[in-house]
């Protein structure tokens, strides 16, 4: 058995990836240590480490789901950051082919949906939908379920719905593949994008310089360039 050639080993939500990879880019040359970098889908993640009992640290994109890793003690209370906020759009394919404009245009009988069942967007239609009162017209038009919001973004790629509820930075990331509909501001729903440490980590210490510096000026530019919304 070969042993590990990384000091810390950092696992991530797919849609929240991008700008911690970045991050993680910088922290790697400003302290000369070499990080293993695991993103995917919260669920498996979490799963994988509750098997495997291997890792230090995690961010997903929403902290009900570190919520429910510190339930399981998966997480360490108290060690948890807020690395910014997104804010809930309709997200459409470039050239918006359905020309949605408007929560309403998705009531429109010939519009697909696709909603996520899984990860930080679970349950953010049913909040948008129920608040304007269009729950029932808007149910009979989703169309597809995902688990994540890569497999949710998925859907815009592989041409299978008209339009996703999705995060006001799925248009930084995929700028070439989608665009976004604002919302009315009180139909909005914000997430926290949030890190912790795992209670599995071998080197708490590290992890937690680590999270510290995720909240650095320095790393918050990177999540604001990625229209990350900052709290004060």
């Amino acid at each position: 058995m070969m042993l590990k050639d990384y000091q810390l080993h950092v696992f991530s939500a797919g849609a929240v990836a991008t700008p911690l990879q970045k991050a993680i880019d910088v922290f790697e040359k400003k302290f000369t240590v070499h990080c293993e970098f695991t993103p995917g889908s919260p669920e498996i993640l979490l799963a994988t480490i509750a098997a495997e009992k291997e890792g230090d640290v995690i961010s997903t994109g929403a902290e009900y789901i570190l919520d429910e890793a510190e339930d399981q003690e998966l997480v360490v209370k108290g060690s948890r950051r807020t690395l910014g906020l997104r804010r809930s759009v309709i997200v459409v394919p470039l050239g918006n082919p359905a020309k949605i404009t408007s929560l309403q245009d998705l009531c429109r009988k010939d519009v697909r949906i696709g909603i996520a069942v899984g990860g930080c967007l679970k349950g953010v239609w049913d909040d948008i939908a129920s608040k304007a009162g269009l729950t029932d017209l808007i149910r009979e038009n989703i169309t597809e379920h995902a688990d994540s919001c890569g497999a949710l973004m998925s859907l815009i790629h592989q041409g299978k719905v008209d339009a996703i509820f999705g995060w006001n930075a799925f248009k930084a990331i995929w700028p070439n593949t989608c665009e976004v509909i604002e919302l009315p501001y009180d139909l909005q729903v914000y997430r926290s994008t949030v890190v912790g440490m795992l209670s599995c980590t071998k080197n708490s210490e590290l992890a937690k310089k680590f999270i510290d510096f995720l909240v650095t000026d320095e790393v918050k530019k990177i999540y604001a360039d990625y229209e990350w919304i900052l709290q004060r």
